[in-house]
C-alpha cells in the first residue's frame, strides 16, 4: 500500500477502544459454573427467597429455644413440688440408703422411744440415742442426744429431734448434723417440712405460746403468737409458705381446740374450723395434698388449698396413727377392751379406702405393700385388706416397734437390739 493510503498516527494519540464485548465474554465464562457433566449453567443469582428461607431458619431457631425454656422452667416447677428437699439433698438421702450390714444391731439403751420408716431406711429413738439404718441393716448414722424427753419428726430426708420442755433442737440428713438449735423458752411442740424448713412452738413473754418458723438454712422467715390459747400441734405445707396449728382451750364444758391455717404475709389464717368438746392430737402433713387433723373419734383431712375437708368419723377411741405419704392408718379400740380392734386406712386424697377388724393387743402396725402388718403379744401377721391373715411368724417378747424392710421380713426393734424375722 502506497505511504499515503496509510493511516497517520499521532505519536502522543488516544488509547484504542476497548472491544466490549470481549469483556461481556469473560463474564459469561465467570458466572457459568461447570457441573459434573462437563456442561455449563451460568450461575443463579441470589433470590428474595433465600432471604425468606434464612428469616424463617431463625424463626425456628427462636421456636426451638422457646421451647426448651419452657421445659426447663417446668421440670424446674416439677422438682419443687415433688422434690422440695432440692434435687442434690434427696440424690445424697437415696444414695445413703444403700447398703446392707449385719443383723442383729445391739445399742446400749433401756427404752426405744419411736421408730420412723422412710421407705429403703428407718429412724430408731432411745432414751439417749438416734440412729438410721437401712433396710439391709447398716448403720448409716448414730448419734447420742442426752435429751430427757426426745420428740423426733420426720421429713423425707430429714428428721428433727427436740427435747420436748427442754430447749435444745438438732436437725439430721443422713450424712451429717444440719443444724443445732437453743431456745429461749421451753419448747411445746415443732414439724419439719419436706423442704426443710422448721416450725418450733415455745413458751412467750407476755402470751401463751410463739410459733416460729426457720428455713433450712436457719433463717427466721415467721412468727406467730397466741394472746388466750395454748398452741399445742403445728405442721408444715410442702411448699413451705404456709403452717397449720392447732390450739386448745378450756372452758366450762370441758376442751375446745381450733384449727388454722396461715401464710407468712399477716398474722390473721387464711381458714379456721372449730373441735368443741375435742382435743387435736396430731397434725399431720405427710401428704403432699393436705393436712389431717386427728382427734379421739375423728379424722379430718383438709387440703392446702381451697380448704376442701373430708371427715371420719368412729365411734371407738384413736389408738394409734400412723402416717406416710401413702396415706394414713388407725387404729380405733375401746376404752376397756383394746383387744376389739378397727383398722382404718386412709389414702392421700383423705377418702376411706379400707376397714377390717382385727382381735389381740396391737403393740404395733404399719401399711406397706397393699397389706398390712402388725404384732401382738408374741406374734407377727401380716393381713390382707379383708382382714385375712395371711402370714405370720415368732418375733418373741420385748418388741417395741417394727420396721417392714421387705414384702417377708420386718426389723423388729426391742429396747437394746434390732433384729429380722421372716415370714413364714
Amino acid at each position: 500500500m502506497p505511504d499515503y493510503k496509510r493511516k497517520k498516527r499521532r505519536h502522543f494519540s488516544a488509547k484504542p477502544k476497548t472491544d466490549r464485548s470481549k469483556f461481556a465474554e469473560k463474564r459469561e465464562k465467570k458466572n457459568k459454573i461447570r457441573f459434573d457433566d462437563g456442561t455449563d449453567t451460568p450461575k443463579r443469582k441470589r433470590s428474595l427467597t433465600v432471604l425468606k428461607g434464612n428469616k424463617e431458619e431463625l424463626r425456628k431457631r427462636w421456636q426451638r429455644g422457646l421451647v426448651i425454656a419452657l421445659v426447663i422452667i417446668l421440670t424446674v416447677v416439677i422438682c419443687e413440688i415433688t422434690i422440695p428437699a432440692g434435687i442434690p439433698e434427696t440424690i445424697s438421702t437415696l444414695v445413703a440408703s444403700f447398703g446392707s450390714g449385719n443383723y442383729p444391731i445391739e445399742f446400749d439403751s433401756s427404752n426405744t422411744q419411736n421408730t420412723v420408716s422412710k421407705g429403703g431406711f428407718y429412724y430408731v429413738l432411745t432414751d439417749g440415742e438416734i440412729m438410721a439404718v437401712t433396710s439391709g441393716g447398716k448403720v448409716i448414722f448414730s448419734h447420742n442426744h442426752g435429751f430427757e424427753n426426745p420428740v423426733i419428726k420426720t421429713s423425707k430426708t430429714r428428721a428433727l429431734l427436740f427435747n420436748q420442755g427442754g430447749n435444745d433442737v438438732i436437725i439430721f440428713n443422713l450424712n451429717k448434723v444440719c443444724s443445732t438449735i437453743t431456745t429461749e423458752k421451753e419448747i411445746i411442740n415443732a414439724a419439719i417440712g419436706e423442704d426443710g424448713s422448721y416450725a418450733i412452738i415455745t413458751g412467750a413473754d407476755s402470751y401463751v405460746a410463739a410459733v416460729n418458723v426457720y428455713t433450712k438454712r436457719d433463717k427466721l422467715i415467721y412468727q406467730w403468737y397466741s394472746s388466750s390459747d395454748m398452741v399445742n400441734n403445728v405442721a408444715i405445707a410442702p411448699s413451705g409458705k404456709k403452717i397449720a396449728v392447732s390450739t386448745l382451750a378450756t372452758n366450762v364444758s370441758g376442751f375446745n381446740s381450733k384449727l388454722m391455717i396461715l401464710n407468712f404475709k399477716s398474722a390473721n389464717p387464711e381458714f379456721t374450723k372449730d373441735y368443741d368438746g375435742e382435743i387435736i392430737y396430731d397434725l399431720s402433713a405427710a401428704s403432699l395434698r393436705g393436712v389431717a387433723v386427728a382427734t379421739a373419734n375423728t379424722y379430718d383431712f383438709i387440703r392446702w388449698h381451697k380448704y376442701e375437708s373430708k371427715e371420719y368419723e368412729n365411734e371407738y377411741n384413736l389408738q394409734m396413727l400412723r402416717e406416710s405419704s401413702k396415706g394414713a392408718l388407725l387404729v380405733y379400740n375401746r376404752e376397756n377392751d383394746k383387744t376389739d380392734n378397727r383398722i382404718v386406712i386412709i389414702s392421700k386424697k383423705g377418702e376411706v379406702k379400707h376397714q377390717l377388724r382385727f382381735n389381740g393387743i396391737i403393740t404395733d402396725v404399719a401399711y406397706k405393700n397393699n397389706h398390712i402388718y402388725c404384732i401382738s403379744d408374741t406374734k407377727a401377721y401380716i393381713l390382707d385388706m379383708e382382714g385375712k391373715v395371711i402370714r405370720t411368724a415368732d418375733c418373741g417378747f420385748g418388741v417395741v416397734r417394727f420396721s417392714v424392710v421387705s414384702q417377708n421380713e420386718i426389723a423388729v426393734v426391742t429396747d437394746n437390739a434390732i433384729n429380722v424375722i421372716k415370714f413364714e
